[in-house]
């Protein structure tokens, strides 16, 4: 991500199991929630699993705009 995160783009992070993508990118996603909103996608995580990662994380307060999709 040379350039940064571009408005409107989609970007693929991989890396191998438990190496901290899902932790780093839920990071991300609430810096990037104080000021836009932000879609969280999971396809393997449950809404639970990223509610008690958030909490991990330190974020505590109610967030009104990171959605997340579970599929």
């Amino acid at each position: 991500m040379g350039g940064g995160i571009v408005k409107g783009s989609v970007s693929l992070l991989a890396g191998d199991p438990g190496i901290g993508k899902s932790t780093l990118l839920l990071q991300v996603g609430l810096f990037l929630s104080n000021k836009h909103k932000v879609l969280y996608i999971s396809g393997e995580e449950s809404e639970e699993q990223i509610k008690l990662r958030a909490k991990r994380i330190g974020d505590t307060k109610k967030n009104e705009k990171l959605f997340a999709f579970i599929n």
